[in-house]
């Protein structure tokens, strides 16, 4: 398999967790969308809308974190991503929607830099557009986890979806200095999924320094 991201993507970082915990071997594929690499005709081949991730899977492509993901758990080995009971399921889909459909788009390269070249934002508007969105977000989780506090993890003795979707949200928000203090619930359980070696090894600042080491 091919994984095409960038190493600061929040959505190339969840996927990058899900095949890490699956233990596929992957290929990892770099296009810097502050560069505008995701507009380069090899890239638009794969995937017309220029986001990332896109994964390659034997001459098929697949497009959108979610989608990957939903994909990946149908493959057999490692840990199940999704709930087996239909309540459970569905309740996992919500909690990584908060972030993958709710709060992410909302923060992407192409919605900053439209507010900077046709709205006029500054860097410190566009960083407080993005603070705002993330910290809403943040609260609402909170709000979740002080109904439904993770033993050990949301959905019982492996991580899955809905963890992977917590860390990238608060993953997301380093950059952007969000405030996590309001917020311990969560930040507490994601600083402990980010001690584990999948969440490490993937986190976009390991990436970093694999892309910079060459």
């Amino acid at each position: 398999m091919r994984l095409h991201g960038y190493w600061r993507s929040n959505a190339t970082y969840r996927v990058r967790v899900a095949l890490l915990l699956k233990g596929i071997a992957f290929e990892e594929i770099e296009y810097d969308l502050l560069k505008g690499h995701q507009f380069d005709a090899a890239f638009l081949a794969l995937n017309p809308n220029a986001a990332v991730p896109a994964l390659e899977v034997e001459g098929r492509v697949i497009t959108q974190s979610y989608a990957i993901l939903d994909y990946l758990d149908t493959l057999p080995g490692g840990p199940a991503l999704l709930p087996s009971d239909p309540f459970d399921r569905a309740e996992a889909i919500a909690l990584a929607m908060g972030t993958i459909a709710d709060a992410h788009p909302l923060i992407v390269p192409r919605i900053r830099k439209r507010l900077a070249e046709h709205h006029g934002a500054d860097e410190a508007a566009v960083k407080g557009w993005a603070r705002h969105w993330l910290t809403e977000g943040a609260a609402a989780y909170e709000a979740r986890l002080s109904r439904r506090k993770p033993d050990p993890y949301l959905f019982g003795d492996t991580v899955g979806l809905a963890d992977i979707a917590l860390a990238s949200h608060v993953v997301a928000g380093g950059p952007f200095d969000v405030d996590l203090s309001p917020f311990p619930i969560l930040s507490g359980y994601v600083e402990r999924l980010l001690a584990l070696p999948a969440f490490a090894e993937a986190h976009p600042f390991r990436r970093k320094e694999i892309v910079e080491a060459g």
